[in-house]
């Protein structure tokens, strides 16, 4: 055989076996699309009878790590006063005197003696974790066996954290929120809904629906007993996404995540594009440094990416116009996301299906940039330092 001829025949079978996988996989994640929704329907804001007295739930710890403030702190925090549960206190917690949340913390305290409140100025460092130091003093005053991690940017429904304590069965030893967003105006919250109501809630949904370890700590209920058992909170301080490791520990040791039917509504003042989009790198850097291997895919299951693969492969192997294609195949997408943001919304969008469309089309671009960025920058400005992330997710303290 003419060597020319035999390397274009080797080029073309590999072209076709790149052609078939990029075909398979896009037709086999239509089937992520439709268990997401078919999960999130079925999971997703259950109407309970909830009966204190019938079924008595045990006392909760909420942990409150605050940072500064911003023009929704107070409102936010005003309703963890206000939950429809029978025992629990909040535990806040700041780096030192001189941070702006202690007047509004303060504030609300004396507003609502009812509720049992301790506040921990000055934290205790065990670790590079800026926030785990930060919790410590609370973690280890907490006086329930049950612990409600939840970051000062949310807001809290009067039954959610009766909710999230009754997907806290006999063998589950975390019980997370899926991430959402309160309805807010502007391009920026449109953006922030759309992303945590399409691409974020598929993927959580998916893994949780598998029972793959996904866990966020914005929002998250422990068995303090299992914590203690892992070596406590402090033992997960080198680590920056502390939650993550907290709930793989768990499941290693047998126990189970579960996910609440009610979503975190998070409700930050400081609402921009700009700052969106810095904490999206943040989090693909962090994936990318703990799940190599997976994190790889991520572009892959962009609908852009995905997309423009999948109409190149079905122009070589079915000779079907690829522009055609690639508009079924984004309009498709653009459908079932749809479906699956109207699921967790749970109620009418406040915002018009033209912004919506203009914030979807925003996130879909710009998305292999994001993440592109995360690959071409591996260190993480969080909170009050600069950390650069080993394989593994273990972080080192970077000098600026």
């Amino acid at each position: 055989m003419d060597l020319q001829l035999y390397r274009f025949l080797r080029l073309e079978y590999v072209v076709f076996c790149a052609c078939v996988i990029c075909f398979l996989f896009w037709a086999g994640y239509w089937s992520v699309h439709l268990l997401a929704i078919v999960y999130g329907k079925a999971k997703l804001h259950k109407r309970r009878v909830l009966d204190f007295e019938q079924n008595p739930l045990p006392g909760v710890s909420i942990i409150k790590p605050l940072v500064g403030v911003d023009l929704n702190l107070a409102s936010n925090l005003a309703t963890f006063f206000h939950l429809k549960y029978p025992k629990y206190e909040i535990l806040f917690c700041v780096h030192d005197e001189h941070d702006s949340a202690l007047p509004v913390v303060r504030s609300l305290v004396e507003k609502h003696p009812q509720v049992q409140t301790a506040v921990f100025v000055g934290g205790c460092k065990v670790g590079l974790n800026p926030k785990v130091n930060n919790m410590m003093p609370a973690y280890l005053a907490a006086q329930y066996d049950f612990i409600l991690i939840s970051d000062s940017g949310l807001r809290m429904k009067e039954y959610a954290l009766a909710d999230m304590m009754y997907a806290m069965k006999s063998d589950v030893a975390v019980v997370t929120q899926l991430p959402f967003t309160c309805d807010r105006h502007g391009f920026a919250a449109n953006l922030e809904k759309v992303y945590f109501g399409t691409a974020h809630a598929r993927i959580y949904l998916i893994a949780h629906a598998v029972g793959i370890v996904c866990s966020t700590g914005m929002s998250s209920l422990l068995r303090k007993s299992v914590l203690d058992e892992a070596g406590g909170m402090q033992a997960f301080g080198r680590y920056i996404a502390e939650d993550y490791f907290f709930a793989a520990n768990a499941k290693s040791r047998g126990w189970k995540c579960a996910l609440s039917s009610q979503p975190a509504l998070q409700n930050s003042g400081d609402c921009s594009v700009i700052a969106f989009q810095n904490r999206l790198s943040r989090w693909a850097r962090l994936r990318i440094a703990m799940l190599p291997c997976t994190a790889f895919l991520e572009p892959f299951q962009e609908c852009l990416v995905l997309g423009i693969l999948a109409a190149l492969a079905s122009s070589f192997l079915f000779q079907w116009n690829p522009i055609v294609f690639f508009g079924a195949h984004t309009l498709a997408w653009l459908v079932f996301d749809y479906i699956l943001l109207n699921i967790i919304q749970d109620s009418c969008l406040t915002c018009g299906k033209l912004d919506l469309l203009v914030a979807w089309f925003y996130r879909e671009l710009t998305a292999p940039f994001v993440f592109l960025r995360a690959i071409l920058n591996q260190d993480i400005h969080w909170r009050t330092a600069t950390f650069r992330l080993n394989w593994g997710g273990v972080a080192e303290m970077v000098e600026t």
